[in-house]
């Protein structure tokens, strides 16, 4: 059975440029090391998500786009797929985009966010359009954080356009600052059920990158079509997980089912 190897990460959490571009670049390359051909960095990973306490201070486009020309580098050098969280800013505001670099350290495309969390609002904007992408031999899509937990349909369309893989960067803490101390435990936030059952209902894998931290709430994991975990980094530590995923168990099987013919509202 054809294997594709691919990593999540849990970096720190940090609010500026200076913190971000060497926490994503070592990431990339424990990922290499590990021989992942895929990677994924935590949502807005570059600066810093701004629903965090501390202060986030603006930033450019033009410091932006040099910050990731140096993590392009480090995927370049460690020769993986690299899907970095970055905010953008546009007139209109900052958008929330997970850019991905492939293993040549060239941009491949990215998606931006287009379902903001209520509490996001003050500081980030919706973007369009959805996509799916292929390197190192897998077909992937994106759904950030809010679009996995919560819109289902993203997830399903990924997997009907294909996604062997959906990858899902995020920022969750817990509502009491404690730290979960067992993957999908009753107790825990949600988060981690709700990314479950995009895995079963698609029958496709879920890969989640989440900042560590003391009040981290949900894993960077991933998940199995089945619904069952494969491998996880520990709460609460900076650290990258990777493990081969077997691509004929990624089949879509169960979103192709769906039928919406049959689904109509009557009225």
């Amino acid at each position: 059975m054809a294997t594709v190897r691919i990593a999540v990460a849990s970096t720190p959490l940090t609010a500026t440029l200076d913190e971000a571009v060497p926490a994503a670049v070592t990431a990339i390359e424990a990922a290499g090391r590990q021989g992942a051909a895929i990677v994924c960095l935590p949502e807005t990973g570059l600066p810093g998500h701004r629903g965090q306490a501390r202060v986030v201070p603006d930033v450019t486009a033009a410091a932006l786009d040099a910050a990731v020309r140096v993590v392009a580098d480090a995927a370049r050098r460690a020769g993986v797929v690299a899907i970095v969280g970055l905010e953008f800013p546009t007139s209109g505001g900052r958008e929330i985009r997970s850019i991905v670099i492939g293993a040549n350290g060239e941009a491949l495309g990215y998606q931006t966010k287009t379902q903001i969390d209520p509490s996001e609002e003050p500081n980030y904007i919706p973007g369009s359009g959805r996509r799916v992408f292929t390197a190192a031999g897998l077909t992937f899509g994106i759904a950030i954080c809010h679009e996995a937990f919560r819109y289902p349909e993203i997830s399903r369309a990924l997997a009907l356009a294909g996604a062997q893989v959906i990858f899902v960067p995020h920022y969750v803490t817990t509502d009491d600052g404690s730290l979960p101390r067992e993957w999908c435990a009753p107790g825990n936030p949600y988060n981690e059920k709700a990314l479950m059952c995009r895995a079963l209902e698609n029958t496709v894998y879920v890969a989640t990158s989440n900042t560590a931290g003391a009040d981290q709430g949900s894993a960077s994991c991933i998940v199995a079509p089945g619904g069952t975990l494969v491998a996880r980094v520990d709460y609460g530590v900076v650290g990258v997980v990777a493990a081969d995923i077997e691509l004929e168990r990624a089949d879509a099987r169960l979103a192709r089912r769906w039928a919406p013919e049959r689904n109509r509202m009557m009225i």
